[in-house]
């Protein structure tokens, strides 16, 4: 893939959300700055990276744009799967296992890890819970790409070691820590509290 901005890639990503539950056939700049709040420059030259040449006066093709999106992020196609850990099974966790957001995605939950040793023999789920200590096994025999850390936040850097020495290749960090973990691992920092504080200094800029 080409080097793109990391914020090109963000809006990029959100775009082919977007794009994935639109129901027309077509779609203006102005609609997508209207239901994103990104401006229609930044979407143009957003889309222009892709090297998508399909777009028209009146709007762009959502299917093609979408696949043109995906191809170039390399995102998973309609029927892959890419499999994931949930690293913490309290509230947070549980909540995590049971909500269901991940049943139509391309995303699919394998296994549930914590420190507790109870946690794991007290939740059920549709998926095997492992005590932490066999991430290092379970997570390659698993083929288990990225991982959900929902731990509470004075155990989310030992737990971000355990797992990137476990192999995994991306970690979606829940908790309030910033995670130090090798070149090979990416994070993706969503703590409802960051985002709460990202919220603030747009609202008072």
């Amino acid at each position: 893939m080409e080097k793109i901005p990391g914020a090109s890639r963000r809006r990029l990503t959100l775009l082919a959300a977007l794009l994935a539950s639109c129901k027309e056939e077509k779609i203006t700049s102005i609609q997508i700055q209207r239901m994103t709040g990104i401006d229609r420059a930044l979407i143009r030259k957003d889309i222009s990276f892709t090297g998508f040449k399909g777009g028209v006066s009146n709007g762009y093709k959502v299917q093609d744009l979408l696949g043109a999106i995906r191809a170039f992020l390399r995102l998973p196609l309609p029927g892959q799967k890419r499999f994931c850990c949930i690293a913490g099974l309290g509230k947070l966790g549980a909540a995590l296992m049971q909500c269901g957001i991940f049943d139509e995605s391309p995303f699919k939950i394998v296994a549930g890890f914590d420190s507790r040793v109870n946690r794991t023999e007290v939740l059920s789920a549709d998926f095997p819970l492992y005590p932490a200590a066999k991430m290092e096994t379970v997570i390659p025999e698993s083929k288990i790409d990225f991982a959900i850390l929902a731990v509470e936040d004075d155990q989310a850097q030992l737990m971000a070691d355990r797992l990137a020495k476990s192999g995994v290749k991306g970690i979606v960090n829940f908790t309030g820590q910033v995670l130090e973990v090798p070149a090979s691992v990416v994070v993706e920092n969503v703590s409802p509290l960051l985002a709460l504080n990202n919220i603030c200094a747009r609202v008072n800029s």
